[in-house]
């Protein structure tokens, strides 16, 4: 059955967008999460490319504003480049909604710690509003709210109290370093659990009593080996909620495709934008992509998948 978890009733028939473009020759043959208001809203199911042996398919989901930020400066919630779009109509809520259908695609969800720190109340990411999509993932064997993965280098990052520490149905999992799992056993009230290569636990073992940190590295990330183990663990689809650690994922030629709604306001300034923390690409070496598709829900909101080309 579904989770207890807060639901949102979305109206599928006032969501439907304006397919402006998808490239045909993009294999999607793998389904994602595939329900009624999914086959709704875009005309069509969802689906993936593929899967990879040694490491999840990995992809992203972001709202920017029309000069690429992602937060205002004197609010950063995410969220809010879309909620204070006040042409948009439920173009907004199609960008959350959006969101939610990429949460019930995945087996798992990076979030990093600024994320979590910035809702602590409201318990921020992590599991999906669509009570379509948790029923899918159960008739389809799996868990319904996907594992949420917090990312922090060092484990000195974490705000304890935040909501999403202390929710009945979703476990406390972190991805660190060696170092950042000596931090979390040291600060945590539950037992913690030490997962690598050497100690793999499945997904569907994971208890919402403990607490999980992979330890992908001494005290830098090892992003490769990070990823292997949790291809081990059962994860064959990781949606990454962090610009920064999009971001760095880019930089390894590790993230798949990109998930970009683009809502039409315009923020400026200093403003939080996509790797923001992170050293720039050079002009001599840089990803590009490829548009996979394009959709519209009014002449504010648009919607754009790119597939992340890597020399």
């Amino acid at each position: 059955m579904p989770s207890k978890l807060k639901k949102i009733d979305f109206p599928y028939q006032d969501m439907k967008l304006k397919e402006l473009f998808y490239d045909e020759t993009y294999s999607n043959s793998l389904m994602g999460a595939d329900t009624e208001g999914i086959r709704t809203v875009f005309g069509r199911s969802f689906a993936f490319e593929k899967m990879y042996k040694d490491r999840p398919y990995i992809f992203n989901s972001l709202v920017t504003s029309i000069d690429g930020k992602i937060a205002f400066e004197d609010a950063p919630q995410g969220p809010l480049i879309a909620k204070k779009n006040k042409y948009a109509g439920n173009g907004g809520t199609v960008d959350y909604w959006i969101l939610n259908v990429l949460r019930g695609s995945a087996d798992a969800i990076f979030t990093g710690t600024a994320s979590i720190n910035k809702e602590a109340k409201t318990g921020g990411t992590g599991h999906c509003y669509d009570e379509q999509i948790e029923i899918f993932r159960e008739q389809h064997g799996k868990n319904p709210i996907p594992l949420g993965i917090v990312v922090t280098m060092d484990g000195l990052d974490i705000n304890y109290e935040a909501a999403i520490f202390h929710s009945s149905e979703k476990p406390l999992v972190f991805y660190s370093t060696e170092e950042g799992y000596k931090n979390i056993a040291s600060n945590s009230e539950r037992k913690v659990n030490k997962v690598t290569l050497d100690n793999i636990i499945s997904i569907s073992d994971i208890r919402v009593s403990e607490v999980y940190v992979i330890v992908s590295g001494n005290n830098q990330f090892d992003h490769k080996l990070g990823m292997k183990i949790l291809k081990n663990m059962g994860i064959d689809r990781l949606l990454v909620e962090s610009p920064t650690v999009t971001h760095f994922f880019m930089k390894e030629k590790l993230m798949d495709e990109l998930f970009l709604n683009y809502s039409c306001v315009y923020v400026g300034g200093k403003a939080t934008s996509i790797g923001m923390q992170a050293p720039s690409f050079t002009s001599e070496d840089h990803p590009h992509t490829k548009l996979v598709s394009i959709y519209m829900y009014n002449n504010h909101f648009i919607y754009l998948r790119h597939k992340l080309i890597y020399e």
